[in-house]
């Protein structure tokens, strides 16, 4: 009897509990918050969707299309992001447009392991002085 009980007990807690933080609102509101802090888009000008979530363990990886509200003639722009659950909330770990993309300013400290051979890191003054010879400019 007392088993029962306490499997119907716990039933009702998850029930109550909801989704929790692995649901479609709530990456919404961490992507939302992220471009209110970290870039200068009016927000109020702005449809901003986020069109597909998935999950996988901490992790969370979203769709987002952002249209302005004025101009119906132009394009979305779809943007792709991954978040991750740090202390019950998401945090944006990384941004890149439809392709993959990463953008600047945007990604995460890692992004400039992608980048070619010699190019200077993305946000941060290179080390290293140039090779021998060079003079710094295009040919």
């Amino acid at each position: 009897m007392l088993r029962r009980l306490c499997g119907w007990a716990a039933v009702v807690f998850l029930l109550a509990c909801g989704p929790g933080i692995r649901s479609k609102e709530k990456v919404q509101e961490a992507i939302l918050n992220r471009l209110q802090t970290k870039t200068g888009l009016d927000l109020n000008s702005l449809d901003v969707t986020t069109t597909a979530v998935t999950f996988d363990r901490n992790m969370a990886y979203a769709t987002v299309s952002i249209h302005p509200k004025a101009d119906p003639s132009l394009q979305s722009m779809i943007m792709k992001y991954t978040l991750e659950d740090r202390d019950g909330k998401w945090v944006v770990t990384n941004v890149a447009d439809s392709q993959g993309h990463g953008m600047a300013g945007h990604s995460s400290a890692s992004s400039d392991q992608n980048l070619p051979p010699g190019h200077p890191p993305i946000g941060g003054i290179q080390d290293t002085p140039p090779p021998a010879g060079s003079t710094g400019r295009k040919p």
